[in-house]
């Protein structure tokens, strides 16, 4: 459609995901890889790099979240923006643990506690368990109903090899994502649910709060993690 629009379209893949190198967190310093200061910064290069003085960006999930940061850390770049099941949050001089938020305010955000633990990538290793992890995020049920993801406990082990196949990916998809997620495993992308702190530290020198250009957010009606926030 927005090549059909004369739009120009790049899709780069954030630090973790696809064929990046997805470095491993050995000291506090390497949380920066997986930060939002440095997405933007990487963003604003590469549209350096393509002669862009200025860009539309949009993105969904992390990447939604990157979207906004890349207009506060950015702003003469970013013209429009848009995203998908991703609200804005302006930058705030208080920090609030991961678990604190699921504990007072955020229950449907119980699924982050278990993704930043590092008890997945440690049990979800090998192709065929990634694919059946997927196939239970993306909403794979058992012969019973039984669901191998919970937005309050995660992944549920013990379900994911009775899933019937989730009406969502079929299985060229998800044999490709299966390789893709294989190379460098789990670690890389569940970071993003580790790095708080890091993001809050870099946004105490954020001098901007606000984002003035026009903004699309596209909410997910059934988007379970958002239920708290948009009942």
């Amino acid at each position: 459609m927005l090549l059909e629009a004369g739009y120009r379209v790049v899709c780069p893949d954030i630090m973790g995901f696809g064929r990046t190198d997805a470095p491993h967190i050995d000291q506090a310093s390497d949380m920066a890889y997986y930060s939002f200061k440095r997405a933007a910064d990487d963003i604003k290069e590469l549209a350096r790099q393509m002669g862009c003085e200025t860009i539309i960006l949009g993105g969904h999930d992390w990447g939604g979240a990157i979207v906004y940061r890349t207009a506060l850390w950015h702003p003469e770049l970013v013209s429009h923006l848009f995203t998908v099941c991703t609200p804005y949050w302006a930058p705030t001089k208080t920090h609030a643990p991961l678990a604190s938020l699921v504990e007072t305010r955020l229950p449907n955000w119980g699924y982050q506690l278990r993704l930043a633990s590092g008890d997945v990538e440690n049990r979800i290793v090998s192709k065929p368990d990634i694919k059946q992890f997927l196939n239970a995020v993306y909403g794979g049920r058992g012969p019973n109903g039984e669901a191998g993801f919970s937005h309050t406990k995660g992944p549920l082990y013990e379900h994911l090899p009775k899933l019937n196949r989730t009406p969502l990916m079929g299985e060229e998809l998800l044999e490709f994502y299966g390789a893709e997620y294989e190379r460098h495993g789990l670690r890389g992308t569940l970071n993003w649910y580790r790095n708080r702190e890091q993001n809050f530290n870099d946004e105490l020198r954020l001098e901007r709060k606000t984002i003035d250009v026009p903004v699309l957010f596209i909410q997910a009606t059934n988007d379970a993690a958002l239920r708290t926030l948009f009942p």
